[in-house]
């Protein structure tokens, strides 16, 4: 008798654990979603504060420091092409350091990756960066980067 009482313990128990699961891995879900919800929001109030009456700069200041967030990058930028259509006349960081763009020099002007994008305005996800034909590396004191992801925005 002892034997069937265990196995009808263990039946019970054992629908009841998949159950715990499944509500577990539910609100690992929705955690996730909200977060995301969140990120998308705040890019969004971003994109926003462009037609306000803030200052270009910070705007787009803003907008980098949002998509960043959104896609949970440690480095974002954000280029602005110069009336030449074929170099950047500004570029706005985040996850870099001023006193580390000081030793690193002066921002990019164009070309490589960068200049990929300018040249073909079409997002490119690039899993390892070193590794496309554009690509020829960092100055000195750049921090290590493997992964990119560019979107060109167009305004």
């Amino acid at each position: 008798m002892g034997n069937s009482e265990e196995a009808r313990d263990a039946s019970v128990r054992l629908p009841h654990m998949k159950l715990d699961e499944l509500l577990e891995e539910l609100q690992a879900r929705l955690d996730a979603a909200r977060g995301t919800r969140d990120r998308v929001h705040s890019l969004l109030e971003a994109v926003l504060l462009v037609g306000r009456d803030l200052q270009l700069e910070q705007a787009l200041r803003t907008i980098v420091e949002a998509a960043a967030t959104l896609v949970d990058a440690e480095y974002a930028a954000l280029g602005v092409i110069g009336p030449d259509g074929r170099s950047l006349s500004a570029f706005y960081t985040v996850g870099v350091g001023e006193e580390q763009i000081a030793r690193i020099g002066r921002y990019p002007e164009g070309h490589g990756i960068l200049g990929e994008l300018i040249r073909h305005p079409e997002p490119l996800r690039l899993p390892k960066l070193s590794e496309h034909p554009a690509s020829y590396g960092f100055p000195v004191h750049h921090p290590p980067m493997n992964t990119f992801l560019g979107v060109p925005i167009r305004v």
